[in-house]
């Protein structure tokens, strides 16, 4: 830019050759990278506000500006062979304008793909016919308008163009100099210390919509689950594990705090819903009280870098849902995050800039267990370290659709149905032949299952439980490298079962067995008895009381709010003892409740009987109602003797002779319901139907009860909770 005079302007000759192009490229990567950089930097801020201190945003916008720089740049050397070929013969200023069209129309195409993308063929894979035709029209419309733009820039003033240039340049060197001084790895976090010292690290598993009857150690011949089979040999297994919820946010809650839905109060599954301020599992480890220990003392209570904790999600868990709170790194793979810091302000920032984004989106196409990769290589960087690390799977779910090798396991390749993988589109279609929906000519419309098609969709889901178990094999793989495994308390359990056809219904938010009923496994080597069953019942609020026991530390306490800040859990490892011990006595009587609800229905049940009933009728008079086939009849209770049926196939309330047969049973199920529900700080009925709750009367007519408090992961077309489609998992 001799005497102010900027390439895009300069008419000298193309003299110097390649250099003249590389030049062009450079200048026009510094232009693209810094107006993308802003760009960025405004949407940003404009969607999250400043959430650190003005000047380590201000940082953070610089190092936004030299990354897109410096990817401009890569991007711009990259196609500045095609740049020379066409455009060798004319000035610099021509082969400027050039360049700085292309990297302009790349820019736009990046920010036209990615927020068009709710709009323009949603939910389509992004190789499917309709999406690539799509991605040929932004191209075409983002090279015209990066040509616009080079030539709009070309036309102004020559102090317009200096002063642009110049504030590039000082944001690419004031940025270069900001990640420079970035602090990377860990820390101090997780050193041990002499009070962490017998303490175990932790890991926590949760595959989502993982059924407990599909695991080899739960008695399945079929599906191979070696994994998982050998955790239980070699701790604890407990077979009659409940989960709090039927679907997703609300079921995670109660893991993560050891509170009933209604105490914790996430309710709701959808965009903009955050649970309130509970103190979680990875909360509590940064100021726990230890056993025994003296508040006024600092050796007797926890420090936040005691324990490392990190999260690593797969699906619509996010960061965003408050369920993450004390977790000091997160990985969330569905809306394309990379793993952050939330402690760093840079770390914060990166994972939301679209160049990030794109990025690891990217790598996901290329390993489709990025969310394993990442836990892993954060595993091996805290080697020696305490940590409690969260994987949450997400093979069972939704779209059932195995890596290949996992799938020709249990495929039958002679299947030549139209299900050759099981989206949330196709459940879709089956409910609306099922319900008998008509088109506009009187078609019936929708998709309805032969026998083959069922145990092809039971076979996909098959093929993802085996890759969920493979998943959770190389995670440990990298922990027995690093020699953490003996000292790690290992924990393998589900958010919630699946349907796959069992009763007619599919998916989950259902307050069957095989929703409710979940795998709970424990392997711990130094702390855990091998090979123990323990049959009694427990729920997914046990989980962290069994981890505070473990550790040594007392339970979370929330002055705050008493009544919300309560631990509805106990420590299980009184029953384990007692079942190492056969004592009768204590096992016998361990717990005689587990307790669960939805958007429509409360459930209970002991060891041999299940009750579910509608929220308007859990009073006795609207109960009397809906038992008399009044309004609401549709809605009616539920009863099962799980004992005698054990998949729920013969609902004891449809025959008037059994339903006065155990009618004792029914009112002693629903007083303890009633007390139980009652007893939650939330009340009952503050919890709100969605638009699917309210149009699927006709369903539940049909097939029974089930659906959710509100729109889950995959409910009707949107599946949107932080943005999920089908297409982001292809």
């Amino acid at each position: 830019m001799t005497n102010n005079t900027s390439p895009l302007t300069s008419s000298s000759p193309a003299a110097g050759g390649y250099r003249v192009t590389l030049r062009a490229a450079a200048h026009a990567a510094l232009l693209a990278g810094f107006t993308l950089g802003l760009v960025d930097a405004i949407v940003i801020t404009m969607g999250y506000g400043i959430r650190f201190g003005v000047m380590s945003w201000l940082g953070c916008i610089t190092a936004g500006v030299a990354v897109y720089v410096l990817v401009w740049l890569a991007l711009m050397l990259c196609v500045s062979p095609v740049i020379h070929l066409g455009f060798r013969h004319t000035p610099l200023g021509v082969r400027s304008r050039h360049a700085f069209a292309i990297a302009a129309g790349l820019a736009i195409f990046l920010e036209l793909y990615w927020w068009s993308r709710p709009f323009v063929f949603y939910g389509h894979p992004a190789t499917s016919p309709e999406r690539l035709f799509s991605v040929l029209l932004m191209g075409i419309a983002s090279w015209a308008m990066g040509t616009i733009v080079a030539r709009a820039f070309a036309s102004q003033g020559k102090s317009f163009r200096f002063v642009y240039e110049m504030c590039a340049w000082s944001l690419l060197v004031i940025g270069l100099g900001y990640l420079a001084l970035v602090p990377t790895g860990p820390g101090a976090r997780g050193t041990v210390k002499p009070r962490t010292e017998n303490m175990p690290n932790v890991l926590l598993v949760v595959v989502d919509a993982l059924r407990a009857d599909v695991i080899g150690a739960y008695g399945n011949e079929r599906v191979q689950t070696p994994v998982m089979d050998g955790l239980a040999n070699d701790g604890v297994i407990f077979e009659n594990a409940q989960a709090q919820a039927p679907y997703t946010w609300t079921s995670f809650g109660s893991i993560l705090t050891g509170k009933y839905p209604r105490r914790h109060g996430l309710m709701q599954m959808k965009p903009g819903v955050v649970m309130a301020p509970n103190v979680t599992l990875a909360w509590h480890l940064k100021n726990a009280l230890i056993a025994s220990g003296i508040d006024t003392e600092r050796e007797s209570r926890l420090d936040p870098d005691d324990y490392a904790t990190g999260t690593f999600m797969t699906g619509t868990l996010s960061q965003g849902s408050g369920l993450m709170r004390g977790f000091d790194v997160y990985f969330e793979a569905l809306a394309g995050h990379e793993l952050v810091d939330n402690e760093q302000p840079w770390s914060v920032y990166r994972s939301d800039l679209l160049y990030s984004i794109f990025k690891n989106k990217l790598t996901q196409r290329f390993d489709s267990g990025l969310v394993v990769t990442t836990a892993r290589d954060w595993l091996r960087q805290h080697e020696g370290r305490r940590f409690l690390s969260m994987v949450h799977l997400y093979s069972t779910h939704t779209p059932y659709d195995p890596e290949k090798r996992y799938r020709d396991m249990y495929v039958d390749p002679a299947y030549d149905g139209p299900v050759q993988s099981f989206y949330a589109e196709h459940r879709i279609a089956m409910e609306d032949w099922d319900k008998g929906k008509v088109d506009a000519n009187g078609e019936r419309v929708g998709y309805g299952v032969n026998e083959a098609d069922i145990r092809q969709i039971q076979n996909l889901y098959y093929g993802g439980v085996t890759q969920a178990d493979a998943a959770i094999g190389e995670v440990l793989n990298e922990l027995r490298a690093t020699g953490a495994l003996e000292n790690t308390l290992v924990i393998i359990t589900s958010d919630h079962g699946e349907e796959l056809g069992d009763h007619g219904l599919w998916e989950h938010n259902w307050m069957y067995e095989t929703n409710l009923r979940i795998p709970l496994i424990m392997s711990w080597e130094r702390g855990l008895a091998k090979g123990v069953r323990v049959n009694a019942l427990v729920e997914s609020v046990d989980i962290v009381p069994t981890i505070c026991d473990l550790l040594g530390v007392e339970l979370p306490v929330d002055n705050s709010d008493v009544e919300r800040g309560k631990i509805d859990g106990r420590s299980l490892m009184p029953l384990v003892r007692a079942t190492v011990a056969k004592d009768e006595e204590v096992t016998g009587e361990w717990s005689q409740f587990a307790y669960a609800e939805n958007g429509r229905f409360l459930s209970i049940r002991d060891s041999k009987w299940k009750l579910i009933v509608r929220r308007e009728g859990l009073g006795r008079e609207e109960f009397a109602l809906d038992s008399a086939g009044g309004e609401g009849a549709e809605e009616r209770p539920r009863l099962f003797n799980l004992a005698e049926d054990p998949e729920e196939l013969n609902d004891l309330w449809l025959s008037a002779a059994l339903r006065k047969e155990n009618q004792a049973e029914c009112e002693r199920l629903l007083a303890e319901l009633s007390r139980w529900a009652n007893s939650m700080p939330i009340p009952i009925f503050s919890v709100r139907k969605s638009a699917r709750d309210l149009d699927s009367a006709g369903l539940l007519t049909h097939l029974g009860y089930g659906d959710m408090l509100t729109e889950d992961d995959h409910v009707e077309g949107e599946e949107t909770v932080e943005g999920e489609n089908d297409e982001d998992k292809k």
